[in-house]
């Protein structure tokens, strides 16, 4: 019997039940042959050598950041390390192993879903080291055996990596993680004994440029059905030759480590998800590509010079060095405009962007295709996370100035209920974290510091100008969001005298939605809609208690006076940006 039946088997768990069933063994046996990598030197060598030649073709290169001091053989000498990147791609498995192949010469084991492991593609896969993981663990015979699996991997010192968020995200946005296999490594690892190295869990932000499932992405966010993956669909991959993809950056977080013993495995797994989730979503980095669809988006029309572009690049760039949110290594060099005019190449050669020439002007507007906007969402969310504070505190501003905020409780009242509407957006820093960033993004506009967030009301007229100035980059980041707020609300109050279902909501709010955009009033941004973030609207609205549910899963409303009021306040939100932006145009508008 080879080692990893052995090691599987001396796993507590499978051991006691072998003890009391023998007759499973075979049937332990036939279920780690379906989950285990059968890692192949010479074919990993192999793919190494494939990749080189066809990994220029697709992508521009990779960008591997590491924290300072890192060394990877030191830390597998002292910890058991688990890697746990986002997921945006099945592109990050094979870029993911390459990279790190590349870099540290060491296999990495990594946790696939079940349906990967598709002829021929997942037999090379399990030569690469993955790991195969049914989506639902039904069979408690499978689940024993999975966790002894991971004993075994933890055992044999392997190198273990998995999608922390479970599967792929459709918005660009970091989905809320799953909790199985951090819960299952922390259990394994606890049946050591004291004589034990520590875990190290290690968070990776992987950010694409460009990402080769983005069509389908699309459909799936209009409403169209997942497809079942193919083996020829994963097999396009290596065949996107006529386009480019970008460069694809990874970035390593210090590690988490876990070498004290805990009395609770579920809290100690939350709590080292979610400590996961937050450094991943800190340590996810600005891409020139993200940049410009963050800049192009948040101007309903998407048509801006490139003077324009840059200028509103440069004041992003700012923000971010003064806030040490990570930029990628290109947009953090002194000239790095060109870094910029790649991506925007990139954009015009893969018909996301088009040229418009204006004669009369003699002006050169770049202008993104409006069927391609939802693309670029997917890269503006992947970094939006960044900029909720500055969106909040443009709307805050504003209040101030209008004399709906006074004093210091109903600013902090104001933040509570920002940050509540966003909280089925986003996994939001705390409150107390949102104050002390909104202080830091006072004190960047105003250049000093100030004692505390009250202080905001005391500022003069001229500071509260500069900080508007200062903060209008990010003015309309979130107006897509508050569109579907209302739009769910002029829906729910056209449902509100029956009873109605998921489905019928979606179909009405889609017809609602066409036609506000149509009119102008209100919704201006066509990736307002999407079925996630209607989905989502759902959510907000039933925690408010404005809805709620029956035994048969049917919507009711339930306060039929506070839809009227937040169709007023949404819309209000929506064209106070407007308003906002029209007092605060860039000079060169």
């Amino acid at each position: 019997m080879s080692e990893v039946y052995e090691i599987v088997c001396s796993y507590p768990k499978v051991a006691e039940h072998l003890a009391q069933n023998p007759k499973d063994k075979e049937l332990i046996h036939k279920h780690i042959d379906e989950i285990k990598g059968a890692y192949s030197t010479s074919v990993l060598s192999a793919m190494e050598t494939f990749m080189d030649k066809t990994f220029v073709k697709l992508y521009d290169g990779f960008n591997l950041h590491l924290p300072d001091g890192f060394d990877m053989q030191e830390t597998l000498k002292n910890y058991h390390v688990v890697l746990c990147p986002n997921h945006q791609s099945h592109a990050d498995y094979v870029a993911l192993q390459y990279i790190f192949y590349k870099r540290f010469k060491i296999p990495v084991y990594i946790a696939a879903g079940i349906n990967l492991n598709i002829f021929p593609i997942g037999d090379i896969f399990k030569k690469c080291g993955a790991f195969f993981i049914r989506r639902k663990f039904d069979d408690d015979l499978y689940k024993i055996a999975f966790q002894g699996y991971i004993y075994y991997l933890l055992k044999t010192d392997r190198v273990v990596e998995f999608f922390f968020e479970g599967g792929r995200t459709r918005t660009g946005k970091l989905l809320p993680p799953k909790y199985g296999l951090f819960s299952m490594i922390l259990d394994a690892h606890a049946t050591f004994g004291d004589d034990k190295k520590p875990l190290m869990f290690i968070p990776v932000s992987i950010a694409h440029e460009m990402i080769p499932e983005e069509r389908a992405h699309a459909k799936e966010l209009s409403g169209a059905k997942k497809q079942k993956e193919k083996a020829s669909q994963l097999l396009k991959l290596f065949t996107l030759f006529n386009k480019k993809l970008g460069t694809v950056h990874v970035r390593f977080s210090s590690g988490v480590i876990v070498d004290k013993p805990f009395e609770n495995l579920k809290l100690k797994t939350q709590e080292l998800a979610f400590d996961i989730f937050r450094n991943v979503g800190s340590g996810m980095p600005i891409t020139p590509s993200a940049l410009l669809s963050l800049i192009l988006l948040d101007e309903p029309t998407g048509a801006l010079t490139w003077k324009q572009i840059t200028g509103r690049a440069a004041d992003v760039r700012d923000y971010c060095l003064y806030m040490k949110i990570p930029l990628v290594g290109s947009l953090s060099e002194e000239n790095w405009e060109p870094t910029l005019k790649v991506a925007m190449d990139m954009f015009l050669n893969n018909k996301k962007v088009e040229l418009i020439k204006r004669e009369k002007l003699n002006q050169v507007f770049y202008s993104i295709h409006e069927e391609s906007r939802v693309n670029l969402l997917y890269h503006k969310n992947m970094i939006l996370h960044h900029f909720l504070v500055p969106g909040v505190m443009n709307a805050t501003w504003f209040n101030i100035f209008n004399g709906t905020i006074k004093t210091p409780s109903e600013l902090r009242r104001f933040l509570l209920i920002k940050r509540k509407e966003l909280k089925y957006e986003f996994y939001l820093p705390r409150t107390s974290e949102i104050l002390e960033e909104g202080l830091s993004v006072v004190e960047y506009a105003l250049d000093r510091k100030l004692k505390n967030i009250d202080e905001i009301l005391e500022l003069p007229v001229d500071d509260l100008y500069q900080v508007a100035a200062k903060v209008r980059p990010f003015s309309t980041a979130l107006s897509y969001i508050y569109e579907a707020y209302y739009i769910a609300a002029i829906t729910v109050n056209y449902l509100k005298d029956e009873k109605f279902n998921d489905e019928k909501f979606l179909q009405v709010s889609s017809e609602l939605f066409q036609m506000e955009k149509d009119h102008g009033r209100v919704v201006k941004y066509p990736e307002s809609y999407t079925v996630p973030k209607m989905k989502a609207t759902l959510s907000y609205l039933e925690n408010l208690n404005v809805i709620g549910r029956d035994e048969k899963n049917m919507i009711e409303v339930l306060e039929q006076e506070k839809i009227g009021y937040l169709i007023e306040k949404f819309a209000r939100d929506v064209n106070d940006q407007v308003s906002i932006n029209l007092k605060f145009s860039y000079e060169n508008n």
